[in-house]
Formats: structure tokens, C-alpha cells, sequence
């Protein structure tokens, strides 16, 4: 293949893929606890997403289920797939008082998935759970010195490398009740780059038009007088 068509296709293909990162991440703009996701390349030029961990804007919600995290760190979640990492806090209590997340998956604690008894619940800044003035539990924030051990699942899942011995406690991550972390997905710088992206994989379909040109006058010239 001729190198100006091959850089031509794989430009079309990159700019393919951020567009559909950047739709992705547009789609989930009000997903509670959404992280967006970047295009970065290896030093092989190879394309890999990326999540961004910045933190969203925390909105209050006054539900004393809604748990929001400042600073680094996830909820560990244990689902039937196995151990999953969120920051989505919308968290619910099932019939039998287990404290789940909004798809019904229990929220896990310093003993495992946490249970709770009371009608007044109560979150402190690094985790503890009192139902009516009693000590039940402590939330399980987690996070990892690098993020690449971490994979997307769905729109607020986070699935680990298998090794949890990689997990540690955040020390400046506080919980707070009654608040939930917005996406960090900013609408409009979100557009602008959707239009750069389709403006760049129109360029490139230009260049393999004009190859495509090329060659056809090149094969219908051969043999001309």
C-alpha cells in the first residue's frame, strides 16, 4: 500500500475512534460519578483510551444514601463478576438491609458487604456507618498508585488487574453524605473537539480521494497515445 494512503486510512481510523470516545463520554455527561475518557499514544503510535481522574463538581442531594467522594479513590462493589471500583455513590438499602449500589450490588466494607440496621444512617468524612448511634461498619475507599491497572465497565464500573494487592487507602479522601459527584465531563469543551475531530477525518478523506484520483488517471493513461 502506498505510504500517503496507509497514514491517510489510519488518520481516518483515529479520528474515528476519539470521535466515538468523545460521544461516549457525552452520552454519560450526567452519569453520576462518570470519569471521561482521552486518546493517548504508546511509543509504538499506537491509540489507547485513557480515563481522566479529575474530580467532578459535588452536588448536593440531601438523601442520606447519596455518598459522594472528594478527592482520589473508589467504592469497592462486589458483583457477580467479582470485585468492581465505582465512584458513583447513589447507594440504596435492599429488603434485607444490605447497603447496594443503584444496579443492586452490594457495597463492601471493612468486613465485607455491609448490613445495616437503624432508620437514622449515618456517613462520617472517612467512611464509618452509624445506624442509629451505633458503629456498623466502614465504607471501603480504595484507590491504586496507577490507574492503568483499572479497565472501563459499562458507564460507572471499574474493573482491577486481579491484584488487590495494589490497593491502598487515600489519606486526603474525605466521603460525604448527601452528596453525589457529577460526571467531569464538560459539555462544551467536549463539542469542540467533536467538531475538530470530524473536521480532521474529512481532511484525511480528502487525501485518499486524491489518491483515489490519482490512480485512476494513472491507470486510464497507460497505454494512451
Amino acid at each position: 500500500m502506498n505510504l500517503g494512503v496507509y497514514n491517510a486510512v489510519r488518520g481516518c481510523k483515529i479520528q474515528q475512534l476519539k470521535f466515538d470516545t468523545i460521544a461516549n463520554n457525552l452520552a454519560n455527561a450526567a452519569t453520576t460519578g462518570f470519569k471521561k475518557s482521552i486518546l493517548h499514544f504508546d511509543q509504538m503510535l499506537q491509540a489507547h483510551q485513557k480515563t481522566t481522574a479529575t474530580q467532578g463538581n459535588m452536588r448536593r442531594t440531601g438523601n442520606s444514601l447519596d455518598v459522594g467522594l472528594s478527592g482520589r479513590g473508589f467504592f469497592k462493589v462486589n458483583t457477580a463478576n467479582g470485585v468492581r471500583y465505582t465512584r458513583n455513590g447513589r447507594f440504596n438499602l435492599d429488603s434485607r438491609g444490605m447497603l447496594t449500589t443503584s444496579s443492586g450490588d452490594p457495597v463492601l466494607g471493612s468486613g465485607g458487604p455491609i448490613s445495616v440496621e437503624g432508620k437514622e444512617i449515618t456517613f462520617d468524612e472517612k467512611g464509618g456507618i452509624e445506624a442509629d448511634g451505633t458503629q456498623v461498619d466502614t465504607l471501603s475507599v480504595v484507590d491504586f498508585q496507577d490507574s492503568v491497572v483499572l479497565k472501563k465497565e459499562g458507564a460507572y464500573y471499574y474493573v482491577g488487574n486481579g491484584d488487590e494487592a495494589m490497593e491502598f487507602q487515600p489519606q486526603q479522601t474525605s466521603v460525604k453524605q448527601g452528596y453525589l459527584e457529577e460526571s467531569n465531563v464538560v459539555v462544551a469543551e467536549e463539542m469542540v473537539r467533536m467538531v475538530e475531530a470530524l473536521r480532521d477525518f474529512e481532511s484525511y478523506q480528502k487525501v485518499l480521494q486524491t489518491f483515489s484520483e490519482i490512480d485512476s488517471k494513472a491507470i486510464n493513461q497507460v497505454g494512451s497515445p
